[in-house]
């Protein structure tokens, strides 16, 4: 699978392989890269973040499409990963149990839970654990971690500068709105509203393109 950059943005590199946006931050002495894509992507991924010096793995949730190339990246690159405590339990995602954020979207829900029972990737260790308002000052960056659950109960953001990251907190096909499927529309729809109060200038999604924060 092929991949082509769609932008940069100061030391923010975005990468999107088909259908997966993966993300790193350069550091100082380190860079930080969120979520690892899915099937397919792992030697176009490699052969892209061999430019880097992977240090850390920030996992937005820890669906199979964001989690499948863990194992390899971590073992490639010997980095650390960390995801939110909340999702610990939603690591198997065969036992995940979604619903449709609204009736139009529930075959493809129903698609999308037999693609998470289907495909199982590797295990790997989980260095940490993050959680709402928890800052990682490392390599010359500092981020701050929000809780946006709803997609999945541990689903977060990552606040970096004025740019914020909120994997599948939302879509951007026909319109913005959160993710098709969820563990809880409730709380993904009060996620949004926390995304407001943020007013972040770009953010960036797990699948889609970049959005600014007026729209």
């Amino acid at each position: 699978m092929g991949g082509i950059t769609l932008r940069q943005f100061d030391n923010v590199f975005v990468k999107r392989f088909g259908y997966f946006n993966v993300y790193v931050i350069r550091g100082n002495d380190g860079d930080i890269l969120i979520d690892t894509g899915f099937i397919l992507m792992k030697r176009s991924l490699k052969r892209w973040l061999d430019q880097f010096n992977i240090k850390l793995i920030i996992l937005t949730h820890v669906h199979v499409d964001h989690i499948w190339n863990v194992s390899y990246i971590k073992k490639l690159y010997g980095c650390r990963v960390c995801i939110c405590e909340d999702d610990l339990i939603n690591l198997d995602n065969r036992n995940i149990k979604t619903y449709p954020s609204s009736k139009k979207y529930y075959l493809w829900t129903k698609l999308m839970s037999l693609g998470m029972k289907l495909f199982v990737p590797k295990k790997f260790d989980i260095d940490f654990f993050v959680h709402d308002n928890d800052i990682i000052d490392e390599f010359g960056l500092k981020l701050k971690i929000i809780s946006l659950s709803g997609h999945t109960t541990g689903s977060i953001g990552i606040l970096y500068k004025d740019y914020l990251f909120c994997g599948d907190a939302l879509v951007n096909r026909w319109d913005v709105e959160i993710a098709f499927q969820n563990q809880d529309n409730e709380q993904a729809r009060e996620s949004i509203k926390k995304i407001k109060k943020i007013k972040p200038k770009i953010i960036f999604l797990g699948h889609d393109r970049e959005i600014t924060f007026d729209k």
